[in-house]
This record gives C-alpha cells, sequence and structure tokens, in this order.
C-alpha cells in the first residue's frame, strides 16, 4: 500500500489530463480528501491495482497512513514509537482551525490550558503544569520550537506562521526533552527551505468582532541543489467580543510574527540551517469578571478615596457578565512584548553517525504585562509594570525596561550498533539566561491609598483604641513592588539506547543528569510614609501599619485629587542563590505483534509497552515582602501501559495510555496575608505530595466517505500531603490542612468528537466537519478558603464548531467555520483569592465566532 502527501493526491484527483490519472470522479474525491485531518496525526492514503482492467481500476481503497514522529530524537512510526503522543501535519491544523498552540486542547488528550491576566498559557498535561505567569517561574510543560526550547511561559504562546508539525508528548519526557519538563513536551516545527521547487501562498481569515488573519508564505532555491530559503509571514488581529464599560473591547488579538529559514546543503554529508523568528504582540490583558464571596475578607473591608465599595463594584461586574460584558479599567490593561530568536542547526553524517548541533539566542523587550487583577472598575487591585511604572515616573524615579536574553546549546550524537540491533541518541545541553528588571508590582487603591473603616479594626490590632464612628477613616498606602534580575544557568547530559532483543521485542534505557544554578537579585520599592503623611495631613502609625485618622469627607476629598506616592528604592534588598541536581532515568519494554498473531486477530498492527520515567523541575526564589523565599525541586515519578493498534484493514486506529504518578515538592501557587491588612503575597511554595492516576486514548474509523474520531482523556489527581501557612493581623500564623483541594485548572475528565463527510460534486469537493469538545468543571482556588465557594469552580464546559471546507482546485481552499456554534456563555479559567480578595476573578469565553477563510497556492 502506497501512501501519498496530500499535494501529491489532490493534484492527481484534479488532474485529468494525465494518462496515469484514470481515476474517476469518485476516485479523485478519496484523493483529494488525503490531507483534510480529523484526528491527529491521522492521513488517508489510497491505492488501486495498477495492472487491473481500467473498469476495476475505479475502486480505490482509503486506509490511514503511517505518521512519522521523532518523540525519540529520530524519526519513528507513530504506531511503532511506544511513548504517548499526539502529532498533527499542516494540512491537519489548517483544516481544523488551529491558529495557535491553545487551540490543540480540543485535539489532545489530557491537554488543557488555563488563563490568567496576562494571557500567557498555562500549559497542563495529566495534570501537571504551571499556571503562574510570572517571567521567573519555569513551565512545567516544555515548548521547543525547531529543537530550541521556550524557557519562559509568556514566550511560548506560539502562532502557527508557516507550521510544519507539532507533536505533544504526554508524560514527564526527563531524558532526551528534560529541561523542565515534568508534564510534557511540545515540539512544533515550521517547514524546512526547500532545495528543488518554488513556492508561494497566502491564506486569509475574515470574520465577525474584526477578524482580519493574513499569512505569507514562500519558498526560494537560491543555487541549485545547494541553497534555499523561505519565509512565512503571519498578521493577526481581532478587535474582541466583550465590550467593557467605557466601550473599549477585550478578547483582542494583535500580532505580527516572521519566520525565515535558509538551508545550505555544503556537501551530500553536511548541511546548515539558519532559523530566525520574530514576534511583536500587543493587546488588552485578560477580560476578568469579578464575583463577591466573602465579604469579611480584608480587601472587601477596606474603603477607597471617593469611590464606591469594592462589594458594590464587584456586585455591578458579575451582573455585566449576564450580558457578555465585563467593568475593568481599560488603562491598567496591556500585554506587550517583542520577540527575537536566531538559531543554527548543523547536521553532519558521518560514517554510520548522525551528528547535530543546535545553537541558538533568544532576546525579549518591550514587554509590558499588566491587568486590573480585581475585574471590577474601581481601582482595587492593579498588578504589573505599568501599575509599577506609574509609580516611579509619579515619583521622578527612572523607569526601568525589562530584557531577556537566553543563550543555549545542545549536541547530539545518532547511531547504531551491531547490525542496527541497537541504536542510540547520547548528548549535551547547556543553557545560560539572563533576565534584566523583571517587574513585580500590586497596588492597593487608586494611587495606593485605601483606608481602613474604625469600625472594623479590633483591639487586637491597636490595644485601648476608643470607637471613633463611622465618620472617621484610617488612611492606608500599600505597595508592594520592585525589580528582579536573574542568572540561570543551566547544563545536562543525556543518553538513550533501544536494544531489538528480537523481531518483536524492545527495551529502551535512558538517563539525563542535569544541573541547575539559579541567582536571583531583589530590588524592592518602598513607600516612604512619613513624606506621604504631610501630603495628606496625618501622621504615620508604624506600628500599625497605617495613618492617623482623618474625616472621612477629607478622605474622599483627598481621592479628588490623589498625591503621588514618594518612594524609596532599595538595591539588593535580598539576594539568593542556589544549586541543585538531579538523574532522571526511564526504562520502556515494549512489544510488536508478530505477523501470525496479527493474522490470527484480524489486526494490521499492534504495540504495547511499559514505562518508567521521571522528571524534574528547578526550584527558585519569590518575593514575599522585602525578601526572598526559597521554594524546592519538583519532581514526579511515572508508571506508563500503552497499546497501539490498527485494525480493520487499516482503516481504525486506536491508541491509550494507562498511567500514575507520584508528584512530590508540587510548584503551587499560594495567596498569603502579610503583617498589614491590606498584604496580599502570591508566591510560589512546595504543596507536599500528590498521587495523579488516568487513562487517555485516541481513535479514528474510516468509514466509507466518513471519518470519524474521539480522544478522551481522565485525570484523578488527589493530594496525599498539603499544608500551608495562614498569618491573622495581630493573632499572628497558623497552620491548615489543604490536602482535600482538587488541583487548580485540571478537569477530571475532558473528551472530543468529530466527523467529517468527504463529497464530491461537479464543482469541487465539499467537506462539511463537526465537533464536539467537553471538559469538566475546572477549580480556580489560590488560597486555603476557596474550597468552601461554589463559584471557585467553573462549571463544566460543551463547545460545539463546524466548519465547511471546499476545495474548487488542488491550489484553492475555501472554509466557512462557526465557532462556539451554539454561543455557548461560560467562563474558561480564572482564579479564587477568597480569604484576603474575597472574590473569584474569573475569565470569560470568546462567544460564537463566524468568518471565511481562503488559501490559495500560486
Amino acid at each position: 500500500m502506497a501512501g501519498y502527501s496530500k499535494n501529491r493526491l489532490l493534484a492527481m484527483a484534479f488532474d485529468n489530463n494525465t494518462a496515469e490519472n484514470s481515476m474517476s470522479h469518485e476516485s479523485r474525491l478519496l484523493g483529494l480528501a488525503a490531507g483534510l485531518l480529523l484526528a491527529p496525526g491521522i492521513v488517508i492514503a489510497q491505492y488501486m491495482e495498477s495492472d487491473a482492467p481500467s473498469e476495476e481500476r475505479e475502486t480505490v481503497k482509503a486506509s490511514l497512513e503511517e505518521v512519522y514522529v521523532t518523540a525519540r530524537r529520530r524519526e519513528e512510526s507513530l504506531q511503532e514509537t511506544p511513548v504517548a503522543v499526539s502529532a498533527m501535519g499542516a494540512d491537519a491544523l489548517a483544516e481544523a482551525g488551529v491558529s495557535s498552540i491553545t487551540d490543540l486542547q480540543q485535539l489532545v488528550p489530557g491537554l488543557q490550558f488555563g488563563e490568567s491576566g496576562s494571557k500567557t498559557p498555562a500549559i497542563f498535561i495529566r495534570g501537571i503544569g504551571q499556571r503562574e505567569a510570572t517571567a521567573v517561574l519555569d513551565p512545567g510543560v516544555g515548548v521547543y520550537l525547531n529543537g530550541i526550547f521556550l524557557a519562559r511561559q509568556d514566550t511560548q504562546l506560539l502562532d502557527t506562521v508557516d507550521t510544519q508539525s507539532i507533536q505533544v508528548l504526554r508524560g514527564p519526557q526527563g531524558t532526551l526533552f528534560g529541561k523542565n519538563n515534568t508534564g510534557g513536551a511540545m515540539l512544533v516545527s515550521t517547514r524546512d527551505a526547500n532545495l528543488y521547487e518554488r513556492e508561494f501562498g497566502t491564506a486569509v481569515k475574515l470574520g465577525n468582532y474584526g477578524r482580519q488573519d493574513v499569512k505569507l508564505y514562500g519558498n526560494m532555491p537560491l543555487v541549485e541543489d545547494r541553497l534555499a530559503t523561505r519565509f512565512g509571514i503571519s498578521s493577526k488581529r481581532f478587535d474582541g467580543d466583550i465590550e467593557n464599560a467605557d466601550g473599549a473591547t477585550f478578547g483582542d488579538e494583535d500580532r505580527l510574527a516572521v519566520s525565515l529559514r535558509t538551508l545550505w546543503q555544503a556537501s551530500d554529508n553536511f548541511s546548515m540551517d539558519v532559523f530566525a523568528y520574530w514576534s511583536k504582540q500587543r493587546e488588552r490583558s485578560t477580560p476578568l469578571t469579578c464575583i463577591l464571596q466573602n465579604p469579611n475578607a480584608n480587601i472587601v473591608q477596606l474603603i477607597y478615596p471617593n469611590q464606591p465599595s469594592f462589594s458594590d463594584s464587584c456586585a455591578v461586574s458579575e451582573q455585566a457578565a449576564n450580558d457578555h460584558k465585563i467593568t475593568v479599567n481599560s488603562d491598567d490593561s496591556v500585554v506587550a512584548m517583542t520577540s527575537t530568536m536566531l538559531a543554527l542547526t548543523m547536521t553532519w553524517d558521518f560514517f554510520d553517525y548522525e551528528i547535530k548541533s543546535i545553537s541558538a539566542w533568544s532576546h525579549q523587550q518591550d514587554i509590558e504585562r499588566n491587568d486590573d487583577q480585581d475585574g471590577t472598575s474601581t481601582h482595587i487591585i492593579n498588578n504589573g509594570t505599568r501599575a509599577l511604572n506609574d509609580v516611579l515616573r509619579a515619583d521622578g524615579e527612572a523607569v526601568r525596561d525589562e530584557k531577556r536574553d537566553q543563550f543555549s546549546q545542545e549536541i547530539q550524537l545518532i547511531g547504531s550498533a551491531f547490525a542496527d540491533r541497537v541504536s542510540y541518541t547520547v548528548g549535551a545541553f547547556a543553557s545560560l539566561e539572563r533576565i534584566d528588571d523583571n517587574p513585580f508590582a500590586q497596588v492597593i487603591g487608586p494611587k495606593g491609598l485605601s483606608g481602613i473603616d474604625p469600625n472594623t479594626v479590633s483591639n487586637a490590632v491597636i490595644p485601648g483604641l476608643p470607637p471613633l464612628g463611622a465618620a472617621a477613616v484610617f488612611p492606608l498606602t500599600t505597595l508592594f513592588g520592585g525589580f528582579s534580575s536573574l542568572e540561570n544557568t543551566s547544563w545536562a547530559v543525556f543518553s538513550q539506547f533501544t536494544w531489538s532483543i528480537s523481531d518483536t521485542v524492545q527495551l529502551t534505557m535512558g538517563g539525563r543528569y542535569t544541573f541547575e544554578e539559579r541567582e536571583r537579585r531583589l530590588t524592592v520599592v518602598d513607600i516612604d510614609e512619613q513624606t506621604y503623611g504631610q501630603r495628606i495631613g496625618a501622621s504615620y502609625i508604624d506600628q500599625a501599619g497605617f495613618y492617623s485618622p482623618i474625616t472621612r469627607a477629607q478622605f474622599d476629598q483627598i481621592g479628588r485629587n490623589l498625591p503621588d506616592l514618594p518612594v524609596d528604592i532599595i538595591e539588593d534588598a535580598d539576594v539568593r542563590t542556589e544549586q541543585w541536581s538531579n538523574f532522571t532515568p526511564a526504562v520502556t519494554l515494549s512489544v510488536q505483534a508478530s505477523d501470525e498473531w496479527l493474522e490470527t486477530m484480524n489486526l494490521d498492527s499492534a504495540l504495547w509497552y511499559a514505562t518508567y520515567s521521571e522528571g524534574f523541575k528547578a526550584g527558585g526564589f519569590e518575593p514575599r515582602g522585602p525578601e526572598l523565599v526559597a521554594f524546592d525541586p519538583e519532581e514526579v515519578v511515572n508508571y506508563e501501559l500503552g497499546v497501539k493498534l490498527d485494525s480493520l484493514d487499516s482503516t481504525l486506529r486506536f491508541n491509550a495510555a494507562l498511567y500514575a504518578m507520584d508528584y512530590t515538592d508540587i510548584h503551587v501557587r499560594v495567596a498569603e496575608q502579610g503583617e498589614r491588612i491590606s498584604d496580599i503575597f502570591l508566591f510560589l511554595t512546595n504543596a507536599g505530595e500528590a498521587t495523579i492516576q488516568g487513562i487517555e486514548m485516541e481513535t479514528t474509523l474510516l468509514l466509507g466517505n466518513w471519518i470519524l474520531s474521539a480522544n478522551a482523556n481522565y485525570t484523578d489527581a488527589s493530594y496525599d500531603e498539603y499544608t500551608a501557612t495562614i498569618v491573622t493581623p495581630g493573632q499572628g500564623e497558623s497552620v491548615v490542612d489543604r490536602s482535600s483541594e482538587p488541583f487548580a485548572l485540571v478537569p477530571e475528565m475532558s473528551y472530543s468528537l468529530a466527523a467529517q463527510y468527504n463529497w464530491m460534486t461537479p464543482f469541487g469537493l465539499v467537506v462539511p466537519r463537526m465537533s464536539v469538545y467537553y471538559r469538566d468543571e475546572l477549580f480556580t482556588g489560590i488560597d486555603y478558603l476557596a474550597v468552601e465557594y461554589d463559584s471557585s469552580y467553573v462549571d463544566d464546559l460543551t463547545l460545539v464548531n463546524a466548519r465547511i471546507n471546499y476545495f474548487p482546485s488542488e491550489k484553492l481552499r475555501i472554509a466557512a467555520y462557526a465557532d462556539n456554534l451554539t454561543d455557548e456563555e461560560y467562563f474558561k479559567s480564572g482564579f479564587a483569592v477568597s480569604a484576603l480578595l474575597g472574590a473569584a476573578t474569573l475569565v470569560q469565553g470568546t462567544s460564537r465566532t463566524i468568518g471565511l477563510e481562503f488559501s490559495y497556492d500560486f
């Protein structure tokens, strides 16, 4: 049976003038449908008996083509690779409407994306990931672009500029992809430059809410058989579908990306591939809705000058969500970054070995991450770059621009020995990353000013305080902010060997030794309370953390012309350095069914495998007030059983895996009270131990002109140990048990179903497609009290998407789409800080979007 590429089969389907192509109208239908993928890694192949009579040659047969992956750093058949991996090619991504990696969660079992205020994709696989968006924390799922590790989560939001394929490896990848891949890895590859063919094409997407996406791509051979270059340009524009109270719209997209690959085939044995990638993003931050939970929370109890209470503002925000609207401060909502990457990949074929070198440099600048974290129109919590810069500018201090640089080098040696009975990959990896002036800020109240109603201040806070009445206010200023400079040094050596014990049994063993060193220098921006007291006519009470009382009328009058915060800058307020090392082994035993057994069981192929693997993610430091608090590395031990089957004459594919993981020293984001009533410290810590068990499956069935597919994942994740410290002002610390909480942003069950029909008309091929995606409820809690409120849970979700693809010729594709066809109103993510903020701030999902797509290859 021969497999064909999509373009080849399209050409065959529409080429009525070639003598070799004697297929009928219906036969060409199957050829044209070859590239229309419904499930990850599935293509249609076709064949016919060339020596049969012409009237019989019009009968063709469709089957699932062999798909190749690089999950073990070498090209292997998907169905013969003992790794839980989903693979999608360029045609599959286009036909499924995938334009960025966040669209993949409807196609890959166990893959889940959360979203914070900064739009950073919080990627989870099998319940393991990192929900926090800050640039100084490592992701739990590694994303690799052309083999280059993307170290920060906010650089992982990749648009499919000129993508060749995406592979999603599930489970810890601690050997070959060992850089902090406790949850798994995503391998994104752009198209190679082609030495032989000139190519140009364009794709346009237009839709409601101002959707205007444009892609241009091309390939140009420059020197015959030796030198070629390929480019891709992508522009994404979307006005957004969620209206804010001030008239701005949120949920917007404004991104530009350019990629360039140049291949020099210097000789038959040596090549150089130069890759350049540039992207720019400038959008509003995530649209947040406030849902009040705890009216006794500290932030709820505060009052704000000349502004409504938090409770009232939160109620307005929740009501607005019923009309798919929000009530945030647009000026406090921005996400921006310019990113550049350069890489050189050199490949030598040296006797029976392949030696590969990957050298890469990446740089990020023009970075802004700011969001109105309370989700209301009242200036209560303002987080991020702009919040800090506004304070510095107002006090005449210099504004610092964050910059990041990363250099990495990887060497791989791939070969075989003992008459190809043993294949191996050995290598080394090193990286040096520097982040300068990474800002963090949390401003409570407009320009940092709030107040305390004397009725809420107890004698436990100020012993002997006489009753002052509701007409008085204790002013309070709150700024938790500063800058960090980080240096991350990492190196590793790794190897993996596969021994073919027999024609059907393989043993794979590997390991990776990793060394990490981190240094973080903390600069604190602190308020000069004595100077501020002079500006508002009050004295600062140092032991209480607020100012002497003024009348409510004076307090509100101050709010009409707010004074700026005077600040002190404390350089190197804390400096911490730490080193870690770890060895992560992996062992897999796989059994390929014999031809005799396959014939007996009426199967086309069958693979069973058992895997033991480990994953490791380095620790670090997080600011808590004016000091850095350390957290330890997290580790994962994974036990997995898998099966991969093709049957019914290669028209049915079924892949499944059963897994159990021991998860220790888990990195979790927590919210903790400081010494003052307005202090909310968000930082990373370790959550003890957890057990994750689950099962996942992918299946595809070809049934005549129908293609049916499904994938599903069930994850049972529970903490075995999880304690947290809580602080009560005036009362001290206590410990609470949080082990009964669900894992945040991890659904217990998710699945997707899809069906498409290939229908050849006199005017071309029409392919209608329908898909349904379901995920269970999500827990969004951050602090210990969130589990007690229903609004800390995002309801389960069912989304229906529809598309009609039309191919009037082999070069032209026209598609109509409707995503969220039923116009479901839902929250897709968020965070609940119930004890301190007293509310859940949730992210609204996108309403129904409709539009048209056009693509043409010149």
